[in-house]
């Protein structure tokens, strides 16, 4: 009985081995193929207001570099937005096992707006973007082109493995901010007289240009955003206190891209009468966007906010001489807010 046992339980752990054996990789037989690793990224973007993967659909190509535990350089990868578009789209990793960082720019063209210091680096630190601007006949520099999405990604040291006796498959995800964002400024006039494009301009005034390999705004001159586009509209609505009237008002609206706001910066948003050459509105814009981050979010960071925020739509009043009417408010994203009244300019 005791003999049949073992027989019988050494039967089973050698079929069991050989089974192990036919299936498996890198054991003694010669006739096994070798173990193999593959290792894959992945792209989300889900650092936005809807909590939702949205990069698929942003239309941005991805450049990565990977860089070995002392710091150097070991490899690099692309891939356009049409592979990208792909919901299941994974990258293919071309490394050996061991521990790697990854910094992502995506977005990037070559003809395009944001400039990479170099596509081939030794180290991390010299993937730094700089936004071009250009050159106003006052020596201003500004910045007036509807930007691309530009989006950062990093991905902490991560062990790669593999195993002597396994296949393996190692899928990361590379997760991604978007670092453009769009602001829109509006004035309605109260009387519905109509507002000449000629009369008013727009400008934001920062120093984000540059952007370090961690995302970091680094430290550069003020220059200029200007709008890339504006339009003059003229909306008839119904009068709120008869149904047999109707109210015209007249609207300007600018709209500007811009790279990355800090919470910690002192951007300026000016809305200047060129007529008689005199600013109706100046207000520190990213103290102005965070009086409404409550309604979104209180436990959010001012920073969080700001970049899960793509766009910012402002709505300016102007009264019959042309004036910000501040006693009317700013909506900012359709909340409204009443700034003091001292702060007409």
């Amino acid at each position: 009985m005791i003999r049949q046992l073992i027989h019988s339980v050494s039967a089973g752990t050698l079929l069991a081995f050989c089974g192990v054996g036919f299936v498996g990789c890198g054991m003694v037989n010669e006739d096994l193929e070798p173990c193999t690793v593959t290792y894959n990224m992945k792209f989300v973007y889900d650092y936005n207001m809807l909590y939702a993967d949205a990069f698929p659909s942003s239309g941005a190509g991805v450049y990565v570099w990977g860089f070995d535990e002392a710091g150097n350089f070991v490899w690099s990868g692309n891939d356009t937005h049409e592979a990208l578009s792909a919901r299941d789209f994974k990258m293919p990793l071309e490394i050996a096992p061991g521990t790697y960082e990854f910094v992502a720019w995506c977005g990037l063209t070559p003809d395009g707006p944001f400039n990479l210091a170099t596509y081939t680096p030794t180290s991390k630190e010299e993937l730094e973007v700089t936004l071009s601007t250009l050159n106003g006949s006052d020596g201003t520099q500004y910045s007036d082109r509807d930007l691309p999405g530009l989006y950062h990604g990093y991905l902490e040291p991560t062990k790669f493995v593999s195993k002597p006796t396994e296949h393996v498959t190692q899928d990361v995800t590379m997760y991604l901010m978007k670092d453009t964002k769009v602001v829109r400024v509006m004035l309605q006039h109260l009387d519905g007289s109509p507002i000449e494009q000629r009369d008013f301009s727009t400008t934001i005034t920062d120093n984000n240009s540059r952007l370090a390999w961690n995302n970091d705004v680094l430290p550069g001159s003020n220059f200029e955003y200007r709008p890339w586009f504006i339009n003059y509209g003229q909306v008839v609505m119904p009068d709120q206190q008869s149904t047999k009237t109707t109210t015209s008002v007249a609207t300007l609206l600018f709209e500007l891209t811009t790279s990355r706001l800090m919470a910690d910066h002192e951007a300026v948003l000016t809305i200047h009468r060129n007529w008689d050459d005199r600013d109706v509105v100046r207000i520190p814009l990213i103290d102005y966007l965070l009086l409404v981050k409550g309604h979104y979010n209180e436990d959010m960071s001012d920073q969080e906010y700001l970049d899960r925020m793509n766009e910012f739509n402002i709505v300016f009043f102007i009264d019959k001489n042309s004036n910000w009417y501040t006693a009317s408010g700013i909506l900012i994203n359709n909340w409204t807010v009443v700034p003091p009244q001292s702060e007409g300019i």
